[in-house]
């Protein structure tokens, strides 16, 4: 063991003190931060105010389309058709010609539904047209309404809106925050599948580097490879950590911070305006976080950092494997497959398991070891019996037992293996040996 721990603190000591290392772990959430403002910048610059030439022979559209900062609308006479058409193509400061014919039914309004048209000059967004179809759809049927006397008022207070509670009979209480439990399964298991992928990568990485400028030539004469393999995989697994608490603090930081940072007199009144607008809203919000505190934190955080501590073990001993079979990156695709595979079942088969927590793909795959790492925690938030847990984890870790005593037979043969690619049937041959 003490062998173990002093691989552990050189391989922690050697990545933490890399300068690469302090970079992207500062970099990297600010950097998410920033990629997230320009997308939104370049979504905001790109859609540019439209200005548009309306001519509505009927005069019945004049209500629904009222000018907006984004777009400008100008009401024409159709004596101007042909003249804003053939200056349309050259024109700077319009963007398009909706022309809205004369209704001769005014029952039906057939004629008017099929013979609309909108020219432009190749300026305008593809979504644009579908939203004028909405506006005026929305129009006719309320003109279709009215001649049979069915009036805005009648029809809005014919609308209704159910609210269904649901009871969860084996846990006594109210099942509230669907939303949210997806949603925060999603965001786990999309965290633990990164993590293991970036840091197994990594001590394959390690061991391919060393395998290569013969350094681990010197250390084996010391320490026996297993003791060097497991000091590898223990040393990574505390950079993960201390990666992931940094990222974790810079990113509460930033969120609690942001909105006091951003906060102004406009935007106060832009939320007390939209409260005003919604009365339901204040309701939904507090609904939302009463969801959100109900949640079974200490549970979900425990059985998170089990699995993905035992997860990430498990395929780090398979990852070291990898990387001492062969002498570079190039030459492990053929290997990595293999480890990537069972991992990606697991995280995209977790979308069916979302749907169906308690169904036969979700507790096969919290119980196969190399799914159950994301699988189970798939599950977590909307609640797993405590002997499928206790159970899985027992698998897991009966796995990560023989999984390293396959990867250390293949790693202290390959680690001194040169020039050579292993195959399949030679790496079995190892392990047999």
């Amino acid at each position: 063991m003490k062998n173990i721990l002093l691989v552990a603190k050189r391989e922690f000591l050697n990545q933490v003190k890399n300068k690469t290392f302090l970079i992207m772990t500062i970099l990297a959430p600010l950097l998410i931060v920033l990629f997230g403002g320009i997308v939104g910048f370049m979504i905001k610059a790109n859609n540019n105010q439209k200005s548009i030439a309306i001519i509505d022979e009927s005069a019945l559209f004049s209500n629904e389309f009222k000018s907006t900062p984004d777009e400008i609308y100008f009401h024409y006479p159709v004596q101007e058709f042909q003249k804003i058409k053939d200056s349309l193509s050259e024109s700077e400061s319009l963007n398009a010609l909706l022309v809205i014919p004369k209704v001769e039914d005014s029952t039906h309004f057939s004629s008017l539904e099929k013979n609309i048209k909108l020219y432009t000059n190749g300026n305008l967004n593809s979504t644009y047209s579908t939203e004028l179809e909405f506006k005026i759809a929305e129009k006719i049927k309320s003109l279709k309404l009215a001649k049979q006397g069915i009036t805005k008022e009648k029809l809005d207070d014919a609308k209704t809106s159910v609210s269904i509670s649901t009871f969860n009979v084996k846990e006594g209480k109210e099942d509230k925050g669907t939303f949210l439990k997806t949603a925060m399964a999603g965001i786990l298991m999309y965290v633990v599948f990164m993590f293991i992928m970036i840091y197994g990568v990594r001590v394959m990485r390690s061991v391919i580097e060393e395998k290569n400028n013969r350094v681990v030539e010197i250390i084996i004469s010391s320490v026996k490879p297993f003791h060097l393999m497991m000091g590898k995989i223990l040393g990574t697994t505390f950079v993960a950590l201390t990666q992931f608490g940094i990222w974790i603090t810079m990113t509460l930081i930033l969120t609690f911070s942001f909105p006091f940072l951003m906060k102004s007199r406009i935007q106060t009144q832009q939320v007390d305006k939209a409260i005003a607008e919604n009365p339901d809203m204040m309701e939904k919000i507090n609904n939302s976080v009463q969801t959100v505190l109900s949640f079974d934190y200490p549970l979900i955080i425990i059985v998170f950092l089990l699995f993905f501590l035992l997860g990430y073990i498990l395929y780090s001993a398979m990852f070291a494997a990898i990387g001492s079979a062969v002498d570079n990156d190039t030459d492990t695709q053929q290997f990595t497959f293999i480890a990537i595979l069972p991992l990606s079942l697991g995280l995209y088969g977790g979308f069916s398991i979302i749907n169906n927590p308690d169904g036969p793909v979700g507790f096969w795959l919290s119980m196969i070891p190399f799914t159950s790492p994301i699988a189970m925690i798939a599950r977590i938030p909307f609640g797993v019996p405590f002997w499928q847990i206790i159970l899985s984890l027992f698998i897991l870790i009966v796995s990560i037992i023989g999984m390293t005593f396959m990867a250390s037979k293949i790693y202290r043969t390959g680690i001194l293996m040169y020039g050579k690619k292993a195959s399949f049937k030679e790496l079995w041959k190892w392990i047999r040996m």
